[in-house]
């Protein structure tokens, strides 16, 4: 038996995309790419902020935060579930937090990388496709003051919160796949740092990890016997940089055995959506992209 997962980047409601939205509808965002999405047995993107329309900005650069309307557009695209782990999802408090769980429960999509206690947010979302089981679990690197769960108020997860789950989720199914928010913005390269966290989860038994945060793609390693893809990029975002305006939809094939296929679709974004193409800008492709994932390919 085979499952095939798709994990895309950032979704981003700014003002530029706020104004997309407005003229457009929501819809909008997701009707070139839906087809893609609904391809996958389960669909995976990071859902960079709240959903709500409560809640104070805190004191940051940047806060954004999504109607409630998002959450069954999401559902309606092929959605199936986004990551909270992140360092937006408290941009509002911690009401707009339980707010965007609750928006996301009613439209039927599952989220992981935070939740209303420290336990809550650590806890991996388990996935039953007929008989093969897969693990997912979200968090953040990307810490601001206030945002991760305690043991008794809501927020974020992060590394510390789930290294202790690592263990037993991959136990308990046939494939663990890890979503952590890293890296530096705009760059390229992983960090040390990246490289550092991939190789604790590959110890930790993770099989497959796809991150995000640096707003632009970075490129494919192993780390023993796990495929490490460290950023996809945006998804829905309206960027400045050429460079950033690249993105992947990563489709992971997996059976019992672990992954048996990559496959990097690449993405370009207009108008604040994402629309599959041929091939990536070049500044993306000399990261190693195409190279070695399809040496992963034929394993």
């Amino acid at each position: 038996m085979r499952v095939r997962i798709a994990i895309g980047g950032d979704i981003i409601f700014g003002k530029g995309v706020s104004r997309i939205a407005q003229a457009h509808g929501l819809g909008y965002f997701f009707e070139p790419i839906a087809p893609l999405l609904r391809e996958a047995d389960w669909t995976v993107l990071n859902m960079e902020g709240c959903i709500s329309t409560r809640g104070t900005p805190l004191p940051k650069e940047y806060t954004f935060r999504a109607p409630p309307e998002l959450a069954a557009h999401l559902r309606l695209a092929g959605v199936s579930m986004v990551s909270l782990g992140n360092n937006h999802s408290m941009d509002y408090g911690a009401p707009a937090l339980l707010d965007t769980m609750d928006y996301l429960q009613r439209a039927g999509i599952w989220w992981a990388g935070a939740g209303a206690n420290r336990a809550a947010a650590a806890q991996p979302v388990s996935v039953d496709f007929g008989g093969l089981r897969v693990a997912f679990v979200c968090f953040t690197a990307v810490v601001p003051r206030g945002f991760p769960a305690g043991m008794r108020t809501p927020g974020v997860a992060t590394l510390d919160t789930v290294l202790p789950v690592l263990q037993k989720a991959r136990a308990n199914a046939d494939a663990l796949i890890v979503i952590p928010h890293w890296g530096d913005e705009g760059s390229t390269r992983p960090s040390a740092k990246q490289q550092r966290i991939a190789r604790q989860l590959a110890d930790a038994g993770a099989t497959l990890i796809v991150g995000h945060h640096p707003h632009v793609v970075q490129g494919y390693a192993q780390v023993g016997k796990t495929h490490v893809f460290y950023s996809v990029g945006n998804f829905i975002h309206t960027p400045r940089s050429r460079l950033a305006q690249q993105a992947v939809l990563l489709q992971a094939t997996l059976d019992r055995s672990g992954v048996c296929e990559i496959q990097p679709i690449p993405l370009w974004l207009e108008g604040g959506r994402p629309i599959a193409r041929h091939s990536l800008h070049p500044a993306v492709r000399e990261n190693g992209v195409h190279k070695k994932v399809r040496k992963a390919r034929t394993r």
